[in-house]
């Protein structure tokens, strides 16, 4: 019985009581991600944001991996030059998307956004590692966010789990006028908060039982 309740959903990778693949409706935007998982993040995390995001969104593509000096695909990416690539990271040399709207942007280039997926500690370590994508143009917000992952702390107020970074990009892009509007891009918080609400109902069941066996 208990093999049966811990059976995995090979897509979303949550146990099958909890999928969510049945929450996601792919949709693609002009800018191309690719996510860049942390080997960590895959053993530990396998219901990580970075999977979510991926099954969002259609052009987009998940690697894991700690070195990516030498990946051949991530170096083809690079040197295609259909793309515009960047790297999603924070720091004083960091863009905004407001500063890429309109003739900043070559024309049919595709802004071609490597994101890291992982706690802040390993995608320093994946920059490090990788001097292909360390050598890329950094790119960030405009605006601070807080996160909405109650079920786990932050390092520091402005950081925010991947698929939320990946949104936030998206509705950026949007206002600098790279991205066209579109509702379907909610999809990507709608399933985002629909795995904190089960996180969050386990972690209060837990603390029930725990209660319960404390009176007796």
């Amino acid at each position: 019985m208990e093999t049966t309740h811990r059976e995995e959903c090979y897509v979303c990778r949550r146990v099958k009581l909890n999928c969510l693949c049945g929450a996601v409706a792919p949709f693609a935007t002009k800018m191309r991600f690719v996510i860049l998982m942390h080997d960590d993040e895959a053993k530990k995390q396998r219901t990580g944001t970075g999977r979510l995001a991926k099954l969002c969104l259609t052009n987009s593509e998940l690697l894991v991996g700690t070195d990516f000096t030498a990946d051949a695909r991530v170096n083809a990416l690079i040197k295609d030059p259909s793309y515009l690539p960047f790297v999603l990271y924070p720091g004083p040399a960091a863009t905004n998307l407001a500063a890429l709207g309109g003739s900043a942007l070559p024309e049919g280039k595709i802004p071609l956004i490597f994101v890291i997926d992982g706690t802040w500690r390993s995608s320093r370590s994946i920059l490090f590692k990788s001097p292909n994508v360390r050598a890329l143009p950094r790119i960030s917000f405009s605006r601070s966010y807080i996160s909405q992952f109650k079920i786990k702390k932050q390092p520091k107020e402005h950081c925010v789990s991947t698929i939320e970074a990946i949104y936030y990009l998206c509705k950026e892009a949007e206002e600098a006028g790279l991205e066209k509007p579109d509702e379907r891009r909610e999809i990507l918080m709608t399933v985002f908060k629909k795995m904190v609400d089960i996180q969050l109902g386990y972690a209060a069941g837990h603390r029930r039982r725990r209660e319960e066996n404390q009176k007796k």
